[in-house]
């Protein structure tokens, strides 16, 4: 659950005090975005978008817009 999630947050970034806030965003298509630090400004991100974009830039194409 949350707090599983929140403990490998933890092991992840070191960070000693994390919150968990669940979002639905059908931007990232699949999968999950972390963001932490103290204004939030660091970001892990593992969505299906993030690695469209990077094999999109990986054969220099054009950017793929997609509709959601």
């Amino acid at each position: 659950g949350l707090a599983q999630i929140a403990q490998q947050v933890q092991n992840l970034t070191g960070a000693k005090n994390v919150r968990v806030k669940t979002r639905i965003d059908p931007e990232l298509i699949a999968g999950f975005t972390i963001q932490y630090g103290r204004d939030g400004s660091s970001l892990i991100d593992m969505s299906v978008r993030k690695q469209i974009e990077e094999i999109t830039s990986e054969f220099e194409m054009p950017a793929v817009t997609l509709d959601v």
